[in-house]
């Protein structure tokens, strides 16, 4: 099926790529060969779906991406027209571009095919990023140039509780907001605090009240990683959510309430009533670190959990929860800037140990994620993210009822970045001897094929439970098509 426009014309091949990623490279060589101009308009989505005999929202993830990229250009009530952007003028020449097509190919040859729940910044607004940017450091703050500001950009710090009232309903101030190198760098600094604290006690009574850390189980590897040097314990997940654990003298529970990692179950009202009449007595002392990794990403309504800082309403229980959120997960994964929310109580406490440690969260860039979000551009690419992941979660969906159902079970997740696979108890119980998900991740590993496991996520890998984690955020259609193949045929052949 062929549409002419002007000295362009759009071949879909139904063996290939899928149509929009056809679509795609089709305009990006024509501007590239100079088929399509600057300025050149583009048939609607609507026209050019029923020319090619394809369905709209094909045309129209095609158009998406390429705005989002800055090679086309929306202008209200007259169409979308050919960019200016400079990268792909008629000055690259077709040569270039075959140069770089060959180095692409070479790099993906060269990399693992892996289910990413990572970030697809192939779709990121990098003309919107680069005008904050630009517009950001016209007219610097001599105080950010001289290293002020410890705790964050005093207009990212208004952004973030501006974001975090409107899109999450969770009230604070630009004050509580204190400004970090990501998750990891923020449980680094939270540790210290809370350690700091317990120093500045009496010795006698602080030998008495060691920190018990409560950790979900399963949970994110890493976490266990940075507070391998403290008393953990673990924390059972049920179909309620985090449940409560028995009481320590001091005890920091880090949990994922809105959807847990890797399970992906929220917490129910009664669960979370529990947590907070927990926090609130006074026989033990408890301090709650909420973990918000990717609740932008809700695809059927709205996240209807409230966050335990909002829901506290005892000032007992609002004094002891810390919130932490990362744009590590919403812009780009090397950005590495993530954020603290501390209750005013602790917000010293905080300071000092922010101060101890340095901080480590570049300043420099910070202004420009704040023209970002001000200015409207981080809103927007949120929401067309929240529409392309959403087709991607579809699509994987689709694959795995097409490929997998006989072995594994799942649940359509709501939100997230990732969809957990279980295997069925008739296929555990073929292979009794073995850790299952490890066995084939090791063996498929040889096969260029790499699957995150269920059981890695637990402490005790032999009464864990099984699966793999099947992140469809990054990866491409054509990448988690191959990895779903793999497995496949690997259940096929030892089944």
């Amino acid at each position: 099926m062929k549409y002419a426009m002007g000295s362009l014309r759009f071949s879909l091949d139904e063996d290939g790529a899928p149509y929009y990623q056809q679509l795609i490279t089709q305009i990006q060589q024509g501007i590239v060969s100079g088929e399509l101009s600057v300025g050149d308009k583009l048939p609607s989505t609507r026209f050019l779906a029923e020319s090619l005999g394809v369905s709209r929202s094909t045309t129209s993830r095609a158009y998406d991406q390429l705005l989002a990229e800055g090679v086309l250009i929306s202008k209200e009530k007259r169409g979308v027209f050919v960019s200016s952007l400079p990268m792909v003028g008629r000055r690259k020449s077709s040569l270039d571009g075959k140069r770089t097509s060959q180095f692409k190919s070479q790099r993906q040859q060269a990399k693992k095919l892996s289910f990413d729940a990572g970030v697809d910044v192939s779709v990121f607004p990098t003309k919107e990023w680069a005008t904050s940017m630009r517009r950001s450091w016209l007219n610097p703050d001599l105080d950010l140039l001289q290293g002020g500001y410890p705790t964050g950009y005093p207009d990212l710090k208004e952004a973030i509780v501006d974001y975090l009232y409107r899109v999450r309903g969770l009230e604070c101030t630009a004050e509580q907001i204190i400004v970090t190198a990501g998750n990891r760098d923020s449980l680094i600094l939270l540790q210290h605090a809370i350690t700091s604290l317990l120093e500045s006690q009496p010795s006698e009574t602080a030998k008495k009240r060691a920190v018990t850390w409560w950790l979900e189980s399963p949970t994110y590897p890493p976490m266990r990683e940075v507070l391998s040097q403290n008393n953990i314990h673990n924390i059972a997940i049920d179909e309620d959510g985090t449940c409560l654990p028995e009481d320590a003298a001091i005890n920091v529970g880090i949990i994922t309430p809105n959807r847990q990692y890797p399970l992906g179950t929220n917490i129910s009202s009664k669960r979370r009533q529990e947590w907070l009449q927990k926090l609130q007595q006074s026989s033990s002392e408890w301090w709650l670190v909420e973990d918000d990794y990717d609740n932008e990403f809700v695809y059927q309504g709205r996240s209807d959990v409230p966050f335990m800082q909002t829901a506290s309403i005892h000032e007992t229980a609002r004094d002891r929860v810390f919130f932490v959120g990362s744009f590590s997960k919403v812009l780009f994964r090397g950005l590495r800037l993530g954020f603290i929310v501390a209750p005013l109580k602790h917000l010293d406490l905080v300071r000092q140990s922010q101060s101890t440690l340095g901080s480590s969260s570049s300043l420099p860039i910070q202004p420009a994620v704040a023209d970002f979000m001000l200015q409207g551009s981080f809103d927007r690419h949120i929401n067309r993210m929240r529409r392309h992941y959403r087709i991607k979660r579809d699509f994987l969906l689709a694959l795995l009822d097409d490929k997998l159902s006989e072995w594994f079970d799942w649940k359509k997740p709501r939100g997230g970045m990732h969809i957990l696979i279980e295997f069925k108890a008739d296929v555990l119980s073929a292979f009794p001897e073995t850790c299952l998900d490890a066995r084939i991740a090791s063996e498929l590993r040889l096969r260029n094929a790499c699957f995150f496991t269920l059981s890695s996520h637990y402490v005790d890998q032999a009464s864990s439970r099984q699966g793999f984690l099947l992140g469809f955020s990054e990866s491409s259609e054509s990448t988690m098509s191959k990895l779903v193949g793999e497995l496949e045929n690997w259940l096929r052949n030892s089944l």
